[in-house]
């Protein structure tokens, strides 16, 4: 697997746990929820750009995200 690819999964993976912990989840409720509100492709689409960010900024962005696109957090 290239390198990129595991370096999207461990980024998409932290963000899911660090985001979880902040909204009290479980990261399964967490990637579901942001898989339903389509922050889980923003993370992948956006990756060259948001791995290089301060991750508390990328969770709180995503979050926002999620709002407009119809979530209730």
């Amino acid at each position: 697997m290239p390198d990129i690819t595991l370096n999207k999964i461990g980024f998409v993976a932290m963000i899911v746990a660090l985001f979880a912990k902040k909204h009290r989840f479980s990261e399964p409720v967490a990637y579901q929820y942001l898989s339903q509100f389509g922050g889980d492709r923003l993370l992948i689409d956006h990756y060259g750009y948001l791995h290089t960010q301060d991750y508390d900024q990328v969770v709180e962005d995503l979050g926002d995200y999620c709002r407009r696109q119809g979530g209730a957090l």
